[in-house]
């Protein structure tokens, strides 16, 4: 969906590269889109992950507006639109905000689907399933959800329906080359291209394995303080029993999956993992939009969340990524509780090519968040990018030369804990806060 517009840009694609012979998917992708007018490639392939997003909002709406009135899925939807991770992960070419969107459509036709539904109505919503899943992996976790709600209302039929349907997408994505196991044997190389033993990073410490808890408080550092403060509200105006029993149920069984599905079977690199989380909150969280609109001034905190919610976004533009809440900080502090993907993926580029024109800089090293970078500094008029060898011959093992360098944050607070003397040393500047500046 993302490369359809490249089709009317008509770039160039060399299909006699070796690369592409040998099926070496980076360096083919590398020269693809570097080859090209990469910004512009960019741009429009951007624009089919912000229509699918707008999707998500949309249904948010609808699905908050169906469960508790008009207001609540204006709320819901208000919510959705000024969430900092969303919008981070919202204009990438990536896979999470696609699947956080088909995630909650799915979800919404199948309680639409109500307690006899409609053969069509199992269709869509196997369809919708299989756009979840051909998304990605993770989406591995909605059937789980769904089997379990047929089989509890005894739905059998159409649990065969709309795995048909989800099939279907599943092999249409394969451009219906290969058999549906195909996608199915894939799953076992989800994390095969990762580091084994590859130590993770939480509240200050390193460990390999990693933590039970690692996604919630991610969460918990990374969602809005609104949200969180909704979430306690919501809570405790549940305890006095559920306004539509099967929509919450769906809703909050969903989201307590994901996170333990997520919790035991994922890489703790990046809240984005359980970004399908957020929809889901959003849109149970506007239960209380109906009582609040009832008491005295009720209207007038519903506002002031909004606004709020709205602040944290505005805040931290066009920064996103390395948002992190008032209880973490602020994005100036978050690298003290998380890394990796929470607050570097490689968006800097262009603000350190910036950085380094308008101060007209020299003898600068870039140490940015490789391998997603590939010869993107190069592109941009920066040098080349450091690789793990020359980071701990260069700067671990000896004392950094004299010149400028920028550095994601994400192997700062590395390199901190394998070589003390990098605490001692203070950055004189930040890009986009995910690159810190050094000069030595």
């Amino acid at each position: 969906m993302a490369a359809l517009p490249l089709l009317a840009l008509h770039p160039r694609f060399d299909t006699s590269d070796q690369s592409w012979k040998r099926a070496v998917e980076d360096a083919f992708a590398f020269k693809f889109l570097y080859g090209n007018d990469a910004d512009r490639l960019l741009f429009w392939s951007r624009t089919m992950i912000l229509l699918i997003s707008a999707l998500g909002a949309a249904v948010t709406f609808l699905w908050a507006r169906d469960l508790f009135g008009a207001p609540a899925g204006v709320f819901a939807a208000a919510l959705y639109a000024f969430c900092p991770n969303l919008l981070a992960h919202g204009m990438l070419v990536t896979t999470d905000a696609p699947l956080a969107s088909f995630t909650i459509l799915t979800l919404y036709l199948f309680w639409k689907r109500g307690e006899h539904p409609a053969w069509h109505s199992d269709v869509a919503t196997g369809l919708a399933l299989g756009a979840a899943m051909a998304s990605k992996f993770s989406g591995g976790v909605l059937p789980i959800i769904l089997i379990g709600f047929c089989l509890a209302r005894k739905q059998i039929k159409s649990l065969f329906i709309m795995g048909a349907a989800s099939l279907f997408v599943i092999e249409a994505a394969y451009l219906f080359s290969a058999s549906p196991l195909l996608y199915f044997r894939n799953i076992g190389f989800v994390n095969a291209n990762h580091l084994k033993n590859y130590p993770f990073y939480l509240l200050g410490e390193l460990k390999q394995g990693g933590w039970w808890y690692y996604f919630l408080a991610a969460f918990a550092l990374k969602a809005t303080l609104p949200t969180l403060i909704l979430i306690v509200f919501a809570a405790i105006e549940a305890t006095r029993g559920f306004i539509d029993r099967w929509g919450e149920m769906i809703l909050l069984a969903s989201i307590g999956a994901y996170v333990v599905v997520i919790s035991a079977a994922a890489d703790q690199v990046g809240v984005r993992y359980v970004l399908p989380v957020f929809p889901l909150v959003f849109v149970w969280v506007s239960r209380i939009v109906p009582d609040f609109l009832k008491a005295r001034s009720g209207a007038v905190v519903l506002v002031v969340v909004i606004a709020w919610q709205a602040w944290s976004a505005i805040a931290a533009f066009p920064n996103y990524i390395p948002y992190f809440n008032e209880l973490a900080g602020g994005a100036a502090n978050g690298p003290a509780f998380l890394d990796d993907s929470n607050i570097d993926w490689g968006q800097g580029l262009k603000q350190a090519a910036e950085y380094v024109r308008k101060r007209q800089l020299q003898n600068v090293t870039i140490c940015s968040f490789d391998p997603f970078d590939g010869p993107g500094p190069e592109y941009y008029g920066l040098p080349g990018n450091l690789h793990l060898a020359e980071i701990k011959d260069r700067l671990l093992l000896h004392a950094p030369s004299p010149g400028t360098y920028i550095i994601s944050s994400h192997y700062v607070i590395r390199m901190r804990h394998v070589n003390p003397t990098w605490k001692t040393y203070k950055p004189v500047d930040r890009i986009g806060e995910s690159l810190w500046v050094y000069s030595f």
